[in-house]
């Protein structure tokens, strides 16, 4: 197939993607506002005559008699080579020969760019997309405002449309997944715990970082205010690209520190040769049931990463070759004749032995009671008595309040 049918190719291809995603109503661009063209011409004073365009997509207002904002397209396929900056700088300039001031120009390849097309792009405003060899789009350049209000920049037709690209022709699902049980996710943590120090006693947080950045090449920053995903406050993010994790500044010292720093590592360990649309992952629907207690449904990729990297936070700072013998030993010590084994019930004296062991392996591990507790239902180690829900939320109430 020659260069130029190969170009039409991936032209027609991006083309019915954007128009099937705007004829479904799709992320805030509906059909009702939004006209996908292929081929059209836009008036050049300069030229006194219409440039083609690949693609074009207007954004029309209600009862409007011109479109409001008109973003101009171009396929560029080239299997052999990066995309030259002087094919970006030609493009740009027909872009900028169109009259309007709403204008914005996007270049989609199925090749990376030269560092000189991303600067002059960066300087631009132009939008890049890179296509990899599986068709997944992913946008490696897009301008935004960062002092913008956050409200004017959510509600923008450019954060709009940025959105609408990653998700109609960004990566549709998680590839690379695997559906681990918890076993086989203990079986993966235990091997990094015997590296570290040979499961000898519970994780020094400190050391343990150094350690993970010395065998891993791990980087970590704990010194930012991280932001909000759809919403919601993240505590922990790890950067893929930059091998880094990072955890809100506000949660170092405290005992959610050491769960946190195990879920980003569970995204390290298990899930770093994912590939994902990061968008379109923020999309999922989170489970809405507590991951630990395995009265869940794991009902999207979502659900089983982030099932995935709670189960390995645990099987990582309180692994069952460890916690099992410090559990017993305890409640041994405290004259419990059946010390494998937690039975409650409305008993003061079950109650407060419960509470112990909870208080002392909270301690030990250094991780939170509610962690520990989550652990001892998820190893089967305790037997409530009727009625078991009651008895639950009186134990809850204690942890939160």
């Amino acid at each position: 197939m020659n260069t130029v049918k190969v170009g039409d190719k991936f032209e027609d291809k991006s083309y019915r993607l954007i128009e099937r995603a705007i004829e479904n109503d799709e992320l805030g661009i509906s059909k009702s506002s939004a006209k996908v063209f292929k081929k059209k011409g836009y008036y050049s004073s300069k030229r006194e005559k219409k440039i083609i365009f690949d693609l074009s997509i207007e954004i029309w207002p209600k009862d409007a008699k011109r479109y409001s904002f008109l973003f101009l397209i171009e396929c560029k396929s080239s299997n052999s080579k990066k995309v030259p900056v002087d094919d970006v700088e030609e493009f740009w300039a027909k872009v900028d020969q169109v009259a309007g001031k709403n204008v914005k120009g996007v270049m989609i390849s199925d090749n990376s760019f030269q560092k000189g097309g991303l600067t002059f792009a960066k300087n631009t405003g132009m939008m890049l997309i890179e296509v990899d060899s599986e068709n997944n789009h992913k946008i490696i350049l897009h301008r935004t405002d960062k002092e913008k209000d956050k409200k004017d920049k959510k509600n923008s037709i450019e954060e709009i449309f940025s959105k609408f690209i990653q998700k109609t022709l960004g990566l549709k699902k998680v590839k690379g997944l695997k559906k681990l049980s918890a076993n086989q996710i203990e079986n993966l943590a235990t091997p990094i715990l015997d590296k570290y120090n040979k499961l000898h006693s519970a994780i020094e947080i400190d050391s343990f970082i150094e350690h993970l950045k010395n065998e891993y090449k791990l980087t970590f920053d704990f010194s930012k205010n991280l932001e909000t995903v759809n919403g919601k406050q993240i505590a922990g993010f790890y950067d893929v690209e930059k091998k880094q994790i990072l955890i809100d500044r506000s949660i170092v010292g405290t005992e959610k520190f050491p769960f946190v720093l195990g879920h980003e590592l569970g995204h390290f360990f298990l899930h770093s040769k994912l590939k994902i649309n990061q968008e379109r992952y923020n999309d999922f629907e989170d489970s809405h049931y507590d991951f630990f207690a395995d009265r869940h449904l794991l009902n999207n990729d979502k659900n089983w990463i982030e099932w995935q990297a709670n189960k390995f936070a645990i099987a990582l700072f309180l692994p069952k070759l460890l916690f099992l013998p410090h559990l017993i030993a305890y409640r041994t010590s405290i004259g419990i004749n059946r010390p494998y084994h937690i039975y409650l019930d409305e008993q003061k004296i079950n109650q407060q032995d419960y509470y112990k062991t909870v208080d002392y392996l909270s301690d030990y591990f250094g991780i939170s009671k509610t962690s520990v507790k989550f652990r001892i239902e998820e190893l089967q180690l305790i037997t409530y008595a009727k009625p078991k829900d009651d008895l639950r939320n009186v134990i809850r109430r204690a942890f939160y309040e």
